[in-house]
């Protein structure tokens, strides 16, 4: 990600409608997790976690940590008076074998950084304890990379059939996996093959400030598809999402 891109994130993530509805999926995911298991205090990992406004909401669940790639990210981590944040590779992380019970990487592994998506998920599992949560969320459809890709850094968008295979070849079961944020996507494809071949040279992301009314509306739609979400899947979206589980080994 470009560094500007950093700071843009740092300043709008905590009320911008994308953030804001994933976020709201991911944590009503983990509220079941817990809730099945009948544990008050989780230990969650926050695999690449940005500018912090994800972990910083983990802390109510438990004891949580982040990483990052990124020197930039892990600054302003600490502007939010986050700690427990390390600057490491998704794909060589520093924990001991079944550290957490729930994992989170939110767009990270699409990442040109990421020198292989199925070594990063290694990975993950090995973290990860017996029983654990898995919870992803990828960029969907390389037909829709765009300046922002370029201004972000995607190496790879996902199909929800070449995500799930990757995820089970390092060893998860599948629990849930769908695309998400769907009612959006045909104006995102229209505005996308309009703005295709038109951007001045400029690397710039869609990151920007929205007018209140306009946010609020597209938080709306995000919420009332999370609830589609908890009990259907979506057959197409601009994102892919995962729920997978590690389950015990039989000897």
């Amino acid at each position: 990600m470009e560094k500007h891109e950093y700071e843009v994130m740092y300043h709008i993530e905590d009320d911008y409608w994308w953030y804001v509805g994933l976020r709201d999926l991911v944590f009503s995911f983990i509220d079941t997790f817990r809730s099945d298991n009948s544990v008050n205090n989780l230990r969650i990992l926050d695999a690449g976690c940005g500018t912090g406004a994800v972990l910083q909401r983990l802390k109510d669940y438990g004891e949580s940590y982040g990483i990052d790639s990124s020197e930039e990210a892990i600054v302003f981590c600490k502007k939010r008076g986050l700690h427990h944040v390390i600057e490491a590779s998704v794909t060589n992380l520093p924990f001991a074998d079944r550290s957490f019970d729930v994992i989170i990487s939110l767009d990270v592994l699409y990442h040109l950084w990421v020198e292989s998506d199925l070594e990063a998920l290694q990975a993950l599992h090995r973290v990860l304890r017996n029983g654990g949560l898995l919870i992803l969320n990828l960029p969907a459809y390389d037909f829709l990379r765009s300046e922002h890709d370029a201004a972000i850094y995607t190496g790879h968008r996902y199909l929800e059939d070449e995500l799930k295979r990757k995820v089970e070849r390092a060893g998860f079961c599948v629990a849930k996996i769908t695309y998400r944020n769907t009612m959006l996507f045909p104006l995102v494809l229209i505005i996308r093959l309009l703005k295709r071949g038109n951007t001045g040279g400029n690397t710039r992301s869609d990151l920007k400030p929205l007018p209140r009314i306009l946010n609020q509306f597209l938080t709306k739609i995000l919420f009332f598809e999370n609830r589609l979400l908890r009990t259907q899947d979506f057959p197409f979206g601009l994102s892919v999402f995962c729920l997978a589980k590690k389950l015990d080994r039989v000897s």
